[in-house]
C-alpha cells in the first residue's frame, strides 16, 4: 500500500505503487504529515437503521417494496416480480431480494431466461422503485437527518470517536495498528462508497458549519481532533483525553445510482474478475459492468489504509467490492508502509448476537474463500479485521442516529 508524506517544501515524497486517491501535501495543509486513506462501504443497514430511528412508514426494505408493488397493481407478469412470488411461495429466506431474484432467473432453477428479457424487466422495476424511494427519503425526513447531524455533530464524531467502538467491542483490539499509526497533523480522508440510493447517508455526514470549520483556528490551519483511544482502553494509544490536532476531509459516491436520477439506479447481478465486457451474454445484468468499476474504482483499493464496512449483508451481488478489499488485506508490503486493515460493524438483534468467527466466515463466503484450501491465507486476512458487533439497544458512536 502507497504511503503519502510531504517534506517541508510542500512537495509529495511517495512511497509504494501509485495513488489512487488525490495526494495532498503542505501545500494544501501546512503541517501534513501522513494522509490516511479511509474507505467506507455503506449498505442498505443505515437506510434501514434510520428509517426505524424516525418511525418513517415506509422502509428500504425488499419485502416492503414488493408488498408496495402489489398495493399498485403493479404488472404481476414481470419476470423479477414473479421471480420473488415463487420464491416467497417456497419460503426461502431471501424471497424478496430482487437481485437474487434477477440471478435465478438465468439459471435453469429459475427457468432459464434470456438476458434481454430480464433487463427489460429490470428497467420496470428500476422506475417503480424510484418512485418507492421518494416515499422512504422524503424532504421531511432528510431534513431531520441534517438537522440531528448538525445539532449532534454526528457526522464529525462519526469520523473522531470511532477507534471507540472497535476498543470496546473487539476482542482483537490489541492487534489493531491503525490507532497507532495516527498522529498530530495527519490527514484523515474519508470516501463514503453509498451503496444506497437514497442521500441519507450524505445529507448525515455532511460536514456543515455547525460542526465544522475549514480553519478551526487563527492562525494554524488544522480543522479536526482525531482521538486515537476515547474509551482509554489499557492497549491504545494514549488515553481518553488524547487527541490529535489533524486534518479531516470527506466524499461521498454513490457506485449503483442516486434516487434523484432513476434511470441511474442499478439492480443486478455480480461479474467475474475476468469479465469480456464485449461478449459476456449476461453483460447487462451484471453491476461491475454498468458502473465500470474496474476503471472507476479498482485503482482506489491499493492505497486505502483502512476499510469500514457499515450495514452491507456482505452479500454475492456485491463481490467485486469485497473480492477487493480482500485483496488489499491480503497484499504484503515490501517497503515498511503500513498494511491494509478492515472493520466490519454487524447489526444482529439482541436475542441472538452474531459471533466473531460467524461475521468472518461470512466475508470470506462473500469473496470466494470459503473453503479448508485458502485456511492459512484467511488467518492472515482475518488478523487484520475488527469486527464490532452492535444492537439497536447498544449502538455504535459511528454513523449513530440517536
Amino acid at each position: 500500500m502507497a504511503a503519502v508524506r510531504a517534506d517541508a517544501s510542500g512537495r509529495e515524497r511517495q512511497t509504494g505503487p501509485g495513488m489512487g486517491y488525490r495526494r495532498f501535501t503542505t501545500a494544501e495543509y501546512s503541517r501534513l504529515r501522513n494522509q490516511h486513506n479511509i474507505m467506507v462501504l455503506v449498505g442498505n443497514g443505515f437506510d434501514i437503521q434510520v428509517t426505524r430511528r424516525y418511525e418513517s412508514r415506509f422502509s428500504p426494505r425488499y419485502p416492503a417494496f414488493y408488498h408496495y408493488l402489489l398495493s399498485r397493481d403493479f404488472d404481476s407478469s414481470n419476470l423479477v416480480v414473479r421471480q420473488m412470488a415463487t420464491a416467497k411461495e417456497e419460503g426461502r429466506e431471501n424471497w424478496s431480494d430482487v437481485e437474487a431474484a434477477i440471478g435465478r432467473l438465468i439459471t435453469i432453477e429459475g427457468g432459464w431466461h434470456s438476458a434481454d428479457a430480464v433487463y427489460e424487466a429490470i428497467l420496470a422495476i428500476q422506475a417503480a422503485f424510484s418512485e418507492y424511494l421518494e416515499l422512504v427519503a422524503p424532504p421531511d425526513l432528510l431534513a431531520r437527518v441534517g438537522k440531528d447531524s448538525a445539532q449532534g455533530s454526528l457526522a464529525v464524531k462519526s469520523m473522531a470517536d470511532f477507534i471507540g467502538d472497535v476498543a470496546s467491542r473487539s476482542p482483537t483490539f490489541g492487534s489493531f495498528a491503525f490507532p497507532g499509526d495516527t498522529d498530530h497533523y495527519d490527514l484523515f480522508n474519508y470516501l463514503f462508497v453509498n451503496f444506497n440510493y437514497t442521500p441519507l447517508l450524505d445529507d448525515y455526514v455532511f460536514r456543515d458549519a455547525q460542526q465544522f470549520r475549514p480553519q478551526a483556528h487563527k492562525y494554524a490551519d488544522r480543522n479536526f481532533q482525531f482521538r486515537p483511544n476515547p474509551t482509554n482502553h489499557p492497549d491504545g494509544s494514549g488515553n481518553h483525553e488524547t487527541s490529535w490536532s489533524s486534518y479531516v476531509r470527506s466524499e461521498v459516491i454513490h457506485p449503483h445510482g442516486e434516487q434523484p436520477i432513476p434511470r441511474s439506479l442499478l439492480f443486478g447481478i455480480d461479474a467475474p474478475d475476468n469479465l469480456a465486457p464485449g461478449i459476456d451474454p449476461h453483460r447487462q445484468l451484471m453491476k461491475p459492468y454498468w458502473a465500470m468499476n474496474r476503471i472507476e474504482y479498482g485503482h482506489l483499493f491499493c492505497d486505502t489504509r483502512l476499510f469500514i464496512i457499515f450495514g452491507c449483508s456482505l452479500g454475492e451481488s456485491d463481490g467485486w467490492w469485497w473480492r477487493r478489499v480482500y485483496e488489499a488485506l491480503n497484499r504484503q508490503t515490501e517497503d515498511g508502509t503500513p498494511q491494509s486493515e478492515l472493520i466490519i460493524y454487524w447489526w444482529s438483534p439482541v436475542a441472538n448476537p452474531a459471533a466473531r468467527d460467524e461475521i468472518l466466515e461470512t466475508f470470506f463466503a462473500g469473496v470466494g474463500r470459503g473453503s479448508d484450501e485458502h485456511e492459512h491465507e484467511r488467518v492472515s486476512v482475518g488478523d487484520r479485521i475488527q469486527v464490532v458487533p452492535y444492537t439497536d439497544e447498544r449502538p455504535p458512536a459511528f454513523l449513530a442516529t440517536p
